[in-house]
């Protein structure tokens, strides 16, 4: 057996950000673990197989993080794991009782609403972009050659699949608001 497991666009296959910290918690249950999470982290996670350990991960969106952000959370025993773009990524090793990292619902709905948030501002980027490159496309169809209609159409596709993609995670993220 391999000592080290790629997992491939983990942050887009687990949109919800409780989904996320549970599926980081199943993997170190069955001994994989990861050293650091890094900006391209949503792309390509690496773990390596360790002793399964019982952790609490944390996914906190901070765009803005305070100056003792990071202080306060090591404070009360969290370690940092790492940062993809906006995304904060903590630990917490536990025996018995899961920790808690949001003090109230209120606190979970808030960071919930931030991801849902970040998220609709790409959609609203790729849908204004998908219409452009449509209107463009009506509008200078009879001077385009043969290349520049596949380049066209390729592109307000990929526009219009992305967006219907944002469309579903920020209705998922929506409808898990209280997780």
């Amino acid at each position: 057996m391999s000592n080290k497991k790629a997992a491939w666009f983990s942050a887009f296959i687990n949109v919800v950000p409780a989904d996320y910290e549970k599926w980081l918690e199943d993997l170190a249950l069955q001994g994989w673990n990861i050293d650091k999470i890094g900006q391209w982290s949503s792309i390509r996670m690496v773990f390596k197989h360790t002793t399964p350990k019982h952790y609490r991960y944390v996914f906190d969106m901070q765009a803005a993080p305070k100056k003792d952000y990071k202080a306060t959370y090591e404070q009360f025993g969290w370690e940092f794991v790492g940062q993809m773009a906006s995304a904060f990524i903590w630990r917490k090793e536990y025996d018995g009782e899961r920790p808690e990292s949001f003090s109230d619902a209120e606190s979970v709905i808030k960071r919930n609403t931030n991801v849902m948030y970040a998220v609709m501002v790409s959609f609203i980027l790729f849908l204004i972009t998908a219409v452009a490159l449509t209107v463009c496309f009506i509008l200078f169809f009879n001077t385009l050659n043969l290349s520049d209609i596949l380049q066209y159409v390729l592109g307000f596709t990929l526009s219009y699949l992305f967006t219907l993609y944002l469309g579903y995670v920020i209705n998922k993220i929506r409808k898990n608001r209280l997780r």
